[in-house]
């Protein structure tokens, strides 16, 4: 579907703005942990924003009809109202990130003429001339040039467009059908609007009488929702919405707190920040696992979901279990770590942050730090008493102390991250020893991916390699990790 891979729980659409799959750009942050999971998806790169797509996104033609999900309608064929009307996200994170690089891309790059792809080595193997770029799966990517949209594979020859697998809808006379997936009519024109494509085997549709409702492949009715939008299912439970026709100033509130901010960061984890959409889900059966009528739901992750209610907060698993119950805790600040199973958080009452585990509640650790973060590698982050420390995390060994205030990347391939301190940015193993400093005025814009991370210079972003030494020059306008 349309956030998810430590990790971390978005929580911008909850959070959906990039990690592993998002443009580095000169005028953000150097440390930006905006991330959001969603499940096999892939981005879109253009001139002047990146759009988020499925990857389940693709196009399937029949001669009834061609329908394009959930791109945008000027590719053309039906758009699906859901994906269109009420994005789940602006920017998205690829789950299993790399693999656009097991076909040989490292990375997308802008030039003066627009978006290419770079090699494995950092050869320009597609040169940058698209207006927008994106990885399809399966060795393809969607390019818009002169002539519009059409599909490339990682050498940049033409390709035919990818065939979405499974049943489909066509359109006759303003009602929708069902389509097998070679293409034989299953059922009559039957509905009045498609809210989403089939996945895990069901599909929400509007009925002709105008209820919303759930079907199966074969049409059958598996039951009726009040919601006013609706998103595929995702591994057994589907996020539905509803409208709000009154100015909401917890919501407000909520979205302007948020955790660190920035552009780099990993695939895995999210900042906790409320993006202010009425969302609830259902499971296959059509139960409310978690209600929209609450004050705030944010989106799902792999673990589950939390729920503000009347002030206080908890977290539900996909169940609809509390697991962690709830308490006066601030999501501000802090993050979840989907690989881990682990989130921080804070106490409104001491003002300081803790963790707990996700699976069982149980608190990992105690609510005393000033600042509490895991970069990965069994590592812990914490501040306390004006001192800032790294330590293992499991077993809160003291490693070495850092330079107060200082920040770190999660950290990449081969245990080596970013560490920012003020303006200076150093490249530290996982036991905090600095390998190489960046001059005065660079930016790191990520953490190391296959053995690299964009590194800006002056006006342009190249790629620089864990000793420091730049493998892609610093030419381009734009460059992202894919």
């Amino acid at each position: 579907m349309n956030y998810r891979t430590g990790k971390i729980l978005l929580i911008t659409s909850l959070l959906l703005l990039p990690a592993a799959f998002s443009p580095v750009r000169g005028e953000e942050p150097a440390f930006s942990y905006t991330h959001i999971h969603r499940e096999g998806s892939s981005a879109t790169i253009s001139e002047s924003r990146t759009e988020t797509r499925e990857k389940s996104s693709k196009t399937t033609t029949h001669s009834d009809v061609s329908i394009d999900f959930p791109s945008a309608p000027a590719a053309g064929g039906m758009v699906y109202p859901y994906l269109t009307k009420n994005k789940l996200s602006s920017a998205s994170v690829q789950k299993e990130g790399g693999r656009a690089y097991e076909y040989g891309v490292l990375a997308a790059v802008k030039g003066e003429k627009g978006w290419g792809l770079l090699g494995r080595k950092g050869e320009e193997v597609v040169p940058p001339v698209y207006s927008s770029i994106s990885y399809e799966g399966d060795g393809l990517f969607r390019v818009k040039g002169k002539k519009g949209f059409s599909y490339i594979t990682a050498d940049g020859k033409p390709a035919a467009p990818p065939r979405e697998e499974g049943p489909s809808f066509y359109r006759d006379r303003g009602k929708y059908g069902i389509l097998d997936e070679e293409g034989r009519k299953v059922t009559a024109p039957l509905y009045r609007q498609v809210l989403t494509p089939f996945s895990e085997g069901i599909a929400f549709v509007e009925l002709s009488d105008g209820r919303k409702g759930a079907i199966d492949e074969a049409g059958k009715l598996l039951f009726t929702a009040d919601f006013d939008s609706a998103g595929p299912y995702e591994n057994g439970l589907a996020e539905y919405r509803r409208k709000v026709n009154r100015f909401n100033w917890g919501v407000l509130a909520g979205a302007m707190l948020g955790g660190l901010g920035g552009n780099g960061g990993g695939d895995e984890m999210l900042p906790l920040s409320y993006d202010g959409v009425k969302r609830g889900y259902l499971d296959r059966k059509g139960r409310v696992i978690i209600d929209s009528r609450s004050d705030e739901v944010y989106p799902m992750t792999e673990w589950g979901a939390f729920v503000k209610d009347k002030g206080l907060l908890r977290f539900v698993n996909r169940e609809g279990q509390d697991v962690i119950p709830p308490g006066s805790y601030d999501l501000s600040g802090g993050m979840l770590y989907e690989r881990e199973g682990i989130v921080t958080l804070w106490d409104k009452g001491t003002g300081k942050m803790g963790a707990f585990r996700l699976a069982d509640g149980e608190r990992v650790k105690d609510f005393i730090y000033d600042r509490l973060y895991f970069p990965g590698e069994n590592r812990l982050l914490y501040e306390i008493n004006g001192r800032t420390v790294l330590a293992m995390a499991d077993t809160g060994k003291e490693i070495r102390e850092l330079p107060r205030g200082a920040m770190m990347e999660p950290f990449g391939d081969g245990g080596v991250t970013w560490m920012e301190e003020g303006k200076k940015t150093e490249a530290v193993d996982k036991d905090g020893r600095v390998l190489f400093a960046l001059p005065s005025g660079d930016k790191a814009g990520g953490p190391f991916r296959h053995g690299l991370s964009p590194v800006r210079r002056k006006k342009g972003w190249g790629l620089m390699n864990q000793q420091g030494q730049w493998v892609v020059p610093p030419v381009y306008k734009d460059l992202k990790m894919m």
